[in-house]
């Protein structure tokens, strides 16, 4: 009976061995942002004053991010941007003004944990411009990089 309690002692202490390792916890974010398409409708020309408007449109992206927004010249310019007529082949000119200017902005957060600003295009078709009766459409592409 000796013998057998001293092996199971020293079967018992050989058996209690340690190591360790670790674990390594990553994680990625990556920004994602989109901007908001919009329709900004001038309403009825004046002849005298022109007309005018201002579109907000909303770039909300998933962490503060720096990013800019560029414009194209639209679907039909030539020497400046203008709107063609829907059935002739007649163009109304127009400017366009962004705030902030240049577009570049940075999101700012918003109740909920996106990040939002709006960037505003200001449109004006000045006056004194010769028209004929119709709608006048032009498409801009605006560019988002973030």
């Amino acid at each position: 009976m000796k013998q057998f309690l001293t092996t199971a002692l020293l079967l018992s202490g050989s058996a209690l061995a340690a190591s360790t390792g670790t674990l390594t916890i990553n994680a990625t974010v990556n920004a994602s942002c989109t901007l908001a398409s919009a329709t900004l409708n001038l309403g009825n020309y004046n002849f005298v004053s022109g007309s005018a408007g201002t579109a907000n449109l909303a770039v909300t992206c998933n962490v503060p991010t720096l990013f800019t927004v560029t414009a194209d010249n639209g679907q039909n310019y030539s020497g400046g941007l203008r709107m063609k007529h829907s059935t002739l082949d007649k163009y109304l000119n127009y400017t366009m003004v962004t705030t902030p200017v240049g577009f570049s902005t940075g999101a700012v957060p918003l109740v909920g944990g996106d990040f939002s600003t709006n960037v505003a295009v200001l449109v004006t078709a000045t006056g004194a411009q010769v028209a004929s009766a119709g709608t006048y459409t032009d498409v801009v592409t605006l560019t988002l990089e973030y």
